[in-house]
């Protein structure tokens, strides 16, 4: 073997060290290395990604190909005997994208000094076959946002509206989320199931155009997200803390006051914003900090951030009133009321107890959160990498509530846990093959009552009769509210009119309990098959375990105590003790085909859904526990299908009346009562290609299927199947056996750099959506009673065009600036919408109209002034035309869930 093959199997053997990772978190490098004489091609020279052990040899072209780097900046070295080497700095690699860097080398002897040369990346970039944005950890770190969040909110074609983020046109919860590689979206909900902060992103990849086969369960966008790894080599950290405060000098404000009697008090004066005439520097407190660094230098690293968050808010109530304030007073057989306001209010109530309420202002909307993460990577050998992930977080927090604003000590709590743990190996087969293997398990708890105590306001040294207790919980009735006749309890009480009274005392009477656990395996393999395709493919399954409660206690004004609920009560919407536990299956092969004129994307995706869950065989007398029919509550002894006055005596006299496990043999039709439902299965193409019509600018076209199951929410909302006889339109029903929804869409877009620091982007678009989640109404067999069935029939479409300009870093000065014109036309904004249409006695849409999230004008623009290296000042500015509006009275439209 020569001394030149045997750097060139060194060099090889070097590049299996390389930190690769999962499909969707890595790009990759290429290039050709030439004679700067000649221009011939050089055989075997050495390509080393420095500070992080990643490097490979050219082959007879003198062509070269890394995969699997982490997205960052790197310092290239090209080294070869008898030629001088050179060093290109500042070469940044992408998520899903191919970096060229060609490189010419002079001859030279051994001990000259390298040569320095400055990368300077296109202004666009050729692979880019669908709309996305890379923001590097840099970028993070220079524009003035506190959430990731907050970035995304600034793409070409994000809509925010309802809190919601609509990528174009799509509904609410179409978008999915990536940690490393793997899908953190909660099924329940689409949110995410996990807290990230800025400080430990290395680079965040927002897709909205049409994405890869590797990414399934999203309609609208993928936000991918790569977390940084420790450093090998060397410590480093930070620490940042911040604080502010609202203040607004517009407190007040001058209204008339209508009380039930028809008079009017004129010129009265109301404080809307106690206290935020004055500055306090702490309602707004954010301390964050990062620590990086090797455990066993070369081989163990650490990174971990944390960061706690703190607002207390800018909205007041005053404690006039206390959850205990009315009292029952045997001497006088009625309620006494404790409060701070005057010891008779009105000659209606009398004052009680030796510690009235304080009359202190109280923070409405406040919140507290906690996060914190620590990954660990280790260097196993050149061929086996493996890193585990902690994340964790926990919030508290409380909302405004108008109706508590003189009571606030009665609102409900909100508490969120959320935790992942994620293990990953990274094995090389050889320089160009790699297999990546994960598992993560995310928890998320999500509770809403009264307090995290449950001994909360059990310590009370008054009789108080309308309170009581569920499991561990003591409730106070909410009926007591403050009649508009008496609005000198306060003289700042404002806005009495009938329906908008405030509550004299009691508690929020809601619990609601509910943890999503979400475990995911997934096997990927990476192969450059040759200098033009690479190929990936993937293995996934998502098994989720779901467990609820969500109870309301409903007091019984006529019994003076409460309706607790059973367990198959009527006002409560309970899991059970068997959970729900859901299965995802996915599978995926796409190849990315990449010539000198030419980049393809061609890709197919299988995706698996099953509920494991029931529907029901009649849906005209849908619950077991209290049916209607009476063929499903008295035996049919004469086979007729039909009960005669006979068989309803005998079942009475008899005491032989259907019991549910004979409802559960047989239905009226003499079918089960429920059916199981079977998995859905579907098929995604893809495909994209990119090509180049100038020197510097390109065209790209793509076109794809997705498609994504509606949130849980909706499949497995109102378990018991039960309508409240007697009501109307009194409820909606999940549908476990409901379709995927679906998208279809087709993107082209043209590219061009002008000069050498301006790039330009002219992006078209249209999207055909169908299959959306709605209601239909399903009439009970008791006439007029009716309720909304979770099923696919919404549609939609959405078009539009964006225009993008960006700059780099050259004068001191870079920025980016887009519009987007769009059209986002439905027939309705939400799946409820024909539901509540019944409610309200008002005809559904026939038609498209536009959608609750239509903006037809956005126009985004980030600007950066670099006074020194390494330093910026950045201002972000937004603007958004509109939304639809349609007016509406009050008892028209009702909000459901």
């Amino acid at each position: 073997m020569t001394d030149q093959s045997k750097i060139i199997s060194k060099i090889i053997l070097f590049c299996f060290a390389a930190q690769i990772s999962l499909a969707g978190t890595t790009g990759k490098l290429v290039g050709r290395v030439t004679s700067k004489v000649t221009g011939e091609p050089l055989i075997g020279a050495n390509v080393i990604l420095e500070g992080i052990g990643m490097g490979t040899a050219t082959d007879i072209e003198g062509r070269y190909v890394i995969l699997q780097i982490p997205p960052k900046k790197y310092d290239i070295r090209y080294t070869m005997i008898g030629y001088q080497d050179v060093i290109m700095r500042d070469v940044r690699v992408f998520v899903d994208l191919t970096t060229t860097i060609d490189a010419e080398l002079n001859e030279g002897v051994i001990g000259m000094e390298a040569v320095d040369v400055t990368a300077e990346r296109p202004m666009v970039q050729v692979d880019v076959t669908y709309s996305q944005a890379s923001i590097s950890s840099d970028e993070f770190e220079m524009l003035p946002v506190e959430e990731f969040e907050d970035i995304i909110a600034l793409q070409a074609g994000v809509v925010e509206s309802g809190g919601d983020m609509h990528v174009r046109g799509g509904r609410g919860g179409e978008i999915a989320y990536m940690i490393d590689g793997i899908t953190v979206t909660d099924p329940f909900n689409a949110d995410m199931a996990v807290e990230i902060e800025n400080n430990a992103i290395q680079e965040l990849q927002f897709i909205s155009g049409t994405f890869n086969a590797e990414y399934g369960q999203a309609m609208s966008g993928i936000i991918n997200i790569v977390t940084k790894d420790g450093d090998f080599n060397r410590y480093n950290g930070n620490v940042s803390a911040n604080g502010g405060s609202y203040f607004t000098d517009g407190t007040e404000m001058i209204v008339d006051l209508l009380r039930d009697d028809g008079s009017l008090v004129k010129d009265s004066t109301m404080n809307l914003f106690p206290h935020l005439d004055s500055f306090e520097p702490t309602t707004i407190k954010d301390i964050q900090g990062s620590f990086s660094g090797p455990i066993l230098p070369g081989k163990l690293s650490v990174f971990s951030s944390g960061r706690i968050k703190e607002n207390s808010g800018y909205l007041f109530g005053q404690r006039l009133f206390v959850p205990t304030s009315h009292v029952w007073n045997p001497l006088t057989n009625d309620y006494d009321l404790m409060s701070a306001a005057d010891d008779t209010v009105g000659g209606y109530w009398d004052q009680v107890g030796d510690a009235p309420p304080d009359s202190a202002l109280v923070r409405l909307n406040w919140s507290k959160q906690i996060t914190g993460q620590v990954k660990f990577s280790w260097r196993v050998s050149p061929l086996i990498k493996l890193a585990y992930n902690f994340m964790g977080s926990r919030t508290v927090s409380q909302g405004y509530s108008k109706a508590y604003l003189w009571n606030p000590d009665g609102r409900s709590h909100s508490f969120t846990n959320q935790m992942n743990h994620s293990f990953r190996l990274d094995y090389s087969l050889n320089a160009t093959t790699f297999f990546n293997a994960m598992v993560s398990q995310s928890t998320k708890n999500y509770k809403s009552h009264l307090s995290d105590d449950p001994d909360f306001q059990l310590d009370q040294e008054v009789a108080v009769i309308d309170t009581f207790t569920w499991g561990d919980y003591t409730f106070y009735d909410t009926s007591w509210v403050l009649d508009a006749d008496l609005y000198n309890v306060n003289p700042n009480v404002g806005n009495l009119s009938p329906g908008n009274n405030y509550l004299l005392g009691g508690e929020s009477m809601g619990f609601y309990d509910r943890t999503s656990t979400i475990t995911t395996l997934k096997f990927e393999g990476t192969s450059q098959l040759n200098q033009f395709h690479l190929v990936k493919a993937g293995l996934e399954s998502r098994l989720t375990q779901m467990e609820l409660q969500d109870v309301t206690i409903i007091y019984n004004d006529y019994r003076n105590q409460p309706n607790v609920p059973s367990v198959n009560g009527i006002n409560h919407n309970t899991y059970g003790t068997e959970g729900r536990n859901p299965v995802e299956y996915a599978a995926y092969l796409q190849d990315k085909i990449e010539f000198d004129d030419l980049v393809m994307n061609v890709g197919l995706r299988w995706d698996y859904f099953d509920p494991d869950w029931k529907t029901l065989n009649d849906g005209s007398d849908p619950n077991i526990n209290d049916p209607v029919k009476p063929i499903n509550i008295f035996f049919d002894l004469d086979g007729d299908y039909e009960i005669s006055e006979e068989e309803m005596w005998s079942g009475f006299i008899n005491d032989s009346m259907k019991t549910v496990d004979d409802r559960l043999a047989s239905n009226a039709f003499g079918d089960p009562w429920y059916k199981k439902v079977q998995p859905k299965t579907q098929f995604s193409p893809r495909f994209a290609l990119a090509f180049p019509i100038t020197d510097t600018g390109f065209l790209h076209f793509s076109y794809g299927h997705f498609f994504q199951m509606p949130t849980y929410s909706y499949i497995y909302t109102n378990p018991e199947f039960e309508v409240i006889p007697g009501s109307g339109a009194s409820a909606t029903m999940g549908n476990a056996d409901i379709e995927p929804e679906r998208t279809t869409q087709y993107e082209i877009g043209f590219s061009q750099q002008i000069g050498n620091d301006i790039g330009i982007e002219v992006t078209g678009y249209y999207k055909d959506i169908r299959n959306l989640n709605t209601t239909k109404i399903v009439n009970s067999f008791v006439g007029g009673d009716k309720y909304g069935l979770y099923i696919n029939k919404d549609y939609a479409n959405s078009k539009g065009i964006t225009l993008a300009l960006s700059k780099r870093p050259t004068g001191n000065v870079s920025g980016n600036i887009d519009y987007t014109f769009s059209i986002s036309e439905g027939n309705a904004s939400d799946p409820a919408a024909a539901f509540v249409d019944e409610q309200s006695n008002v005809e559904s849409e026939k038609m498209l109209v536009p959608l609750d999230w239509d903006q037809r004008h956005t126009l985004n623009a980030t600007l950066t002034y670099h006074p020194l290296k390494n330093s910026g000042i950045s201002l972000i500015y937004s603007y958004g035309s509109g939304l639809p509006y349609t007016a509406q009275f009050a008892g028209v439209r009702t909000s459901f869930e």
